[in-house]
């Protein structure tokens, strides 16, 4: 027990490195000079705890683009005069936004002179302080906060004017303001140019195809697909050790171009053809998310072994041994089902280059990116041909095995949620808010730890047995994840990379909260823009889908 609750506590603390979020900063205010007398100017000063890692924003900052801090007093009898001082800023880069902008980092000072009316009676005034601002790191930003600051009462009392307060006091941070914001091409662009350089986007695009690798749709089908290279390549009648060897090599070469091939092409035609906005609108349509929705249920719970798939006859015909090129050309065929099978898993990546195709310049980079990635999503089959012996190294099939297809087909019910979710946003059934779809998640990740524990019996190879220490651990992994999730159902911020994975916070019956500072958004251009002109305020468009 005393084992099974320090793995717990174990991989709650690196599931909560990897969701780390943005830390909130800490403010102290205070005012001087207090008493004063009437007619006198004071200064209130706020400084800012930052956490390392985390910034803020400088008051001059566009806030266009950003939240720039600000700091507002108010007390009866008092008035600000001038806008709120900062110390220096530093540069920092925004990819996102191309501009350079001033920020705030480890320790921050803003200041705020205020007068005090000539005929104040002595009394104690109660200041209130309000600072606003915005949390961010190099992963994403927390909602704008507002924060109410506590301030000892500033004394007035009787009293001549004296001639050092007579007039608004002088920014102690004249002459050392930072970097405001600029937008590229001016004197604060950064030295490097903003787009990913061609050696970043290899690196990236392999990296993605090894990443692949670890994923249900193509993991437990690498020793499998050799030991059928090996059927295969013996089922012809050699009984030469060389003989079989070659011919393994020969059919794992077909099989990797087969990948290779598909991929590629599917790269080409895409961007010859539809390019970014044709795979943004197939990837946005609700009936496309509904039928991957059902597929990931149904991959979920074959990995699980709640029922078996099989390939329908005609392409198992294919891959038969009867005739020399029916065989090789099976194997062939075999890659473009694997492709087939993994385009799930491969999805992300694939919508990622090509939004790259949509710029002209760049339009060997999706061709490129997918060639890369099918690279790498085949290299195993490729190197266990060339050196089996690899193949010695690597877990013999068995029950770790059945482990791995099983925690990841609660990986793929969970997957399922998302593209539900897509679907009900367009359709905009509100069924899936936020909260139920980190519910739905949390469930999930829940089930898989409680199954990988044995205590959950759900199809034909239910863990069994006193759970080994890799079975304990990733069940902790499971487990702390899925208690992160729930932390989250009750509207608490999560790691910004979560975003992209749920509904708008104000989406769904029933959950009307929205985060402070979020915009009203309709669905009439025309109507905002009439609202727009009545009022004074701009239009943002969000022309990227529901999805």
């Amino acid at each position: 027990m005393r084992r099974l609750l320090g793995t717990l506590l174990v991989s709650f603390i690196a599931v909560s490195a990897v969701f780390a979020t943005p830390q909130k900063p800490s403010f102290l205010a205070k005012v001087a000079p207090s008493p004063a007398h009437p007619g006198e100017f004071v200064t209130v000063t706020v400084t800012a705890k930052i956490p390392k890692g985390t910034h803020l924003y400088s008051v001059a900052a566009d806030e266009s683009l950003f939240t720039p801090t600000s700091m507002t007093v108010e007390g009866t009898g008092i008035t600000a005069a001038g806008k709120p001082t900062e110390s220096k800023t530093e540069p920092f880069y925004s990819s996102v936004d191309k501009v350079t902008v001033g920020v705030h980092e480890n320790e921050a000072t803003f200041t705020q002179a205020i007068s005090i009316a000539s005929d104040a009676a002595p009394r104690s005034v109660l200041l209130k302080v309000a600072v606003r601002y915005q949390a961010c790191d190099e992963s994403g930003c927390l909602p704008p906060a507002t924060e109410m600051l506590k301030l000892a009462p500033l004394a007035i009392e009787a009293g001549a004017l004296r001639p050092e307060l007579s007039k608004a006091p002088i920014s102690p941070f004249a002459g050392q303001e930072g970097v405001a914001v600029s937008a590229v091409g001016g004197g604060n662009t950064p030295v490097e140019s903003a787009p990913t350089s061609l050696l970043t986007f290899i690196l990236t695009a392999f990296g993605a195809g090894l990443l692949a690798l670890i994923t249900p749709c193509v993991f437990p089908m690498i020793p499998v697909t050799f030991s059928y290279f090996t059927k295969l390549a013996t089922a012809k009648g050699n009984d030469s050790a060389a003989v079989v060897q070659k011919m393994i090599v020969k059919l794992a070469t077909l099989y990797c171009l087969g990948i290779v091939v598909s991929f590629t092409a599917f790269g080409l035609i895409m961007a010859v053809t539809v390019g970014a906005a044709g795979a943004t609108k197939f990837a946005a349509n609700p009936w496309v998310n509904l039928g991957f929705a059902t597929l990931f249920v149904v991959f979920g719970l074959a990995l699980l072994e709640v029922f078996e798939l099989k390939l329908p006859g005609k392409v198992m015909s294919l891959t038969g041994s009867g005739r020399k090129t029916g065989g090789y050309l099976g194997v062939f065929l075999l890659g473009l089902t694997f492709v087939i099978a993994s385009f799930t898993c491969a999805a992300p990546f694939v919508g990622t280059v090509m939004v790259l195709a949509a710029n002209g310049k760049e339009f060997f980079r999706p061709i490129l990116g997918m060639a890369l990635f099918a690279t790498a999503l085949a290299l195993p089959f490729f190197l266990l041909a060339i050196f089996p012996s690899l193949l010695k190294k690597m877990p013999k099939s068995g029950d770790w095995l059945t482990t791995i297809k099983g925690a990841m087909g609660f990986l793929e019910l969970a997957a399922a949620v998302k593209f539900l979710s897509n679907a009900d946003l367009v359709w905009n059934w509100k069924l899936l808010s936020s909260p139920m779809c980190l519910l739905l998640y949390g469930l999930a990740l829940l089930a898989g730890g409680v199954w990988l524990l044995g205590k959950l019996s759900i199809g034909f190879n239910t863990p069994q047995g006193n759970p080994t220490p890799a079975r304990r651990i990733w069940s902790g992994v499971f487990i702390a994840v899925a208690i992160y999730f729930f932390y989250g159902v009750s509207g608490r911020p999560l790691h910004p990379l979560l975003a992209g994975f749920l509904p708008p916070p104000d989406y769904g019956f029933g959950n009307g909260k929205k985060l402070e500072g979020e915009l009203e958004w309709g669905s009439d251009l025309e109507k905002a823009k009439a609202e727009a002109k009545e009022t004074g305020k701009k239009v943002l468009i969000d022309f990227t889908g529901h999805t």
